[in-house]
């Protein structure tokens, strides 16, 4: 069985007016494909948001956080893996965030450890729900999946929608990092970073490593075909330098998105 830790902490410092909030619920249930195909079973969790409310992303920005999964009570359940679509940029006087809002589906991959026996898919999901106020929300979701259940057209179909917005991992030069400055002293430091754009470019986002913290791109200006951002960084305390770092990219486009990585020591401070 797989688990995750639970990081409760992190919706602490709720407004002491948020308990007076009236806070609606999100209707959330598992949307399954079908029977297992090509080892896995391809499900959904569907989360339908309440209007003027929002969740976060697997990198949630200045503030949030993503969605944090459990699902240790899962039977025959060998692996486990959610994928993201692209969010959109949401800023506010608490800085900007990386959020879904409305109906959304986090596609997810099942992979059985009996594959000839069926999976009890039992999800549990702790995440923000945050509108005027920032709430603690919990779903706990079963299904199960069977390896010779027919296929369901429809939830094939829905899921589709959303795994067409999961970036897809590229490697072009679309994307540099020009300039990368890091101060020891302080353990931060800022990118600056390029995108080429033929106009269909919409946003860029960015996720840093385990103990490294990277802001939401800044735009900074347009010019020669390229858009240009700035990234601030800050690394653990005690961290010297940027070798070994990777940033990952998710360069959002009007109909799909890619998910661009960048090693810093491969840029000249």
């Amino acid at each position: 069985m797989l688990r995750f830790a639970f990081l409760l902490p992190l919706f602490g410092g709720l407004p002491a007016h948020a308990s007076a909030f009236e806070v609606p619920s999100a209707d959330a249930r598992l949307i399954v494909a079908g029977g297992i195909e090509n080892g896995a079973y391809r499900v959904a969790l569907e989360l339908d948001l309440p209007d003027g409310w929002h969740t976060y992303w697997r990198n949630p920005g200045d503030a949030g956080i993503p969605p944090i999964f459990d699902v240790a009570r899962s039977e025959n359940l060998q692996d486990f893996n959610v994928e993201y679509p692209a969010p959109v940029r949401y800023t506010d006087g608490a800085g900007t965030s990386m959020i879904y809002k409305g109906r959304l589906l986090l596609p997810i991959r099942a992979v059985p450890a009996r594959p000839g026996e069926p999976v009890t898919l039992a999800v549990r999901v702790l995440y923000g729900l945050c509108a005027e106020v920032c709430v603690p929300a919990e779903a706990e979701v079963t299904a199960r999946l069977d390896p010779d259940s027919a296929v369901d057209q429809a939830a094939k179909d829905d899921i589709a929608v959303f795994e067409a917005r999961v970036p897809v991992r590229a490697d072009d030069a679309r994307l540099t990092i020009d300039h990368l400055g890091f101060d020891a002293k302080t353990a931060k430091g800022s990118a600056d970073v390029s995108v080429a754009d033929d106009g269909r470019l919409v946003d860029l986002f960015v996720t840093a490593p385990a103990k490294w913290y990277a802001a939401p791109p800044a735009p900074v200006r347009a010019d020669g075909g390229r858009r240009r951002f700035a990234v601030a960084l800050e690394g653990p305390s005690g961290a010297t330098g940027t070798n070994g770092v990777e940033l990952n990219f998710t360069l959002v486009e009007k109909d799909r998105a890619y998910e661009i990585i960048r090693r810093l020591d491969a840029v000249a401070e």
